[in-house]
């Protein structure tokens, strides 16, 4: 007599799972990735940047302001402590009591940080804190509260006891 045993039940062949294994894992990185890709947001451009057919193109204007109104900078910065000391000029006789000073991560929103100088009465000197250490390239953009004009300096570590020169033609 001769039997013959019969044929494992289908979810038994390994080959078969040999072949789904690769598809079910592309469904499930591919089903994480997109709900990661809806929950999570991308950051923000900080500059003048504004969207024509289909370049990007950069509003020069607030520079060229800075740059007329003879607006320059140095920025003393001290990455241990957090301070800062920004020794202001500008061809105006009143400079303004504050200046908005944000420090832009390239890459990612959280690390921007945005930052209040005050006028030390009687010069041309501003003073603030950094709210947390930097690391890594940076972007920083200086302006007063209306916004009339604009300065920009790109900043590479070390930060410690650093003078970085914030001009209109950066």
């Amino acid at each position: 007599m001769n039997e013959q045993t019969p044929p494992a039940p289908w979810y038994k062949q390994p080959w078969l799972w040999f072949i789904l294994a690769p598809l079910i894992a592309v469904f499930i990185y591919g089903t994480t990735f997109l709900y990661l890709s809806i929950v999570t947001m991308d950051g923000v451009v900080k500059d003048d940047y504004y969207k024509v057919a289909r370049n990007h193109l950069l509003d020069p204007s607030r520079i060229e302001a800075a740059h007329t109104m003879g607006i320059s900078g140095d920025l003393l910065l001290d990455n241990m402590t957090g301070d800062l000391m920004l020794h202001f000029k500008t061809n105006q006789d009143t400079p303004p009591d504050t200046l908005q000073l944000s420090i832009v991560h390239p890459t990612h929103q959280k690390y921007d940080q945005s930052i209040t100088l005050r006028r030390v009465p009687s010069s041309m000197a501003y003073t603030g804190s950094l709210q947390a250490a930097l690391k890594g390239k940076r972007y920083l953009v200086l302006e007063p509260e209306s916004q009339l004009w604009r300065l920009r300096a790109e900043v590479l570590p070390p930060y410690d006891q650093n003078t970085i020169e914030l001009r209109a033609d950066n």
